[in-house]
């Protein structure tokens, strides 16, 4: 089973993001593809293919990170690689926010480690939300024009073991096991 940790978005305002930036870059989406609003996350860490066995091990270790509720506002657009050639268009969060994030993302990293599971890429406080679907596509002006905006907040106040999907018409994620903040 193909298996990430990650905390769920909620805020329906980001769907209605996806389009108003395809419209401001002008994008044919034959190119593009909104990534679905049910589908919208952090990934703080990719596992990949595991077993039962190490699904187990994954779950008692999350159930030992504890975290408090807080707060992220959603802040600026960006892309991967870079905004010349992006395959990910991706949304940001405020730095405070971020930070209490990434301090999450590190701590599961760390429970992770102790299982000998390591990350790919260290984590960035990035969400992405809409994908190329062929070829790389520019995007111009796009992370100067929303730059200084804010789309919308969420509380973090769960954490999620996910399993994923794929199939012809995208990934389907399923949590399947859930840590909640201590209040």
């Amino acid at each position: 089973m193909r298996i990430f940790i990650a905390v769920d978005v909620s805020t329906g305002a980001l769907a209605k993001l996806q389009n108003e930036i395809m419209s401001v870059a002008g994008w044919n989406p034959k190119d593009i593809k909104p990534v679905e609003p049910q589908n919208f996350h952090f990934t703080l860490i990719f596992l990949g293919e595991k077993n039962d066995s190490d699904i187990d091990n994954v779950k008692a270790k999350l159930a030992q990170v504890q975290f408090e509720p807080f707060t992220i506002i959603y802040t600026g657009v960006g892309a991967f690689p870079k905004p010349s050639s992006a395959r990910v268009v991706w949304i940001g969060v405020d730095q405070v926010g971020g930070q209490k994030l990434m301090a999450l993302a590190d701590d599961v990293v760390a429970k992770m480690a102790e299982l000998g599971f390591s990350a790919d890429k260290p984590f960035s406080p990035h969400m992405t939300i809409l994908r190329a679907r062929c070829r790389p596509v520019k995007i111009g002006d796009v992370p100067v024009k929303y730059e200084d905006r804010t789309f919308g907040s969420d509380v973090v106040d769960k954490l999620h073991l996910k399993k994923s999907d794929l199939t012809p018409a995208g990934p389907v994620y399923s949590n399947i096991y859930t840590v909640e903040a201590k209040k």
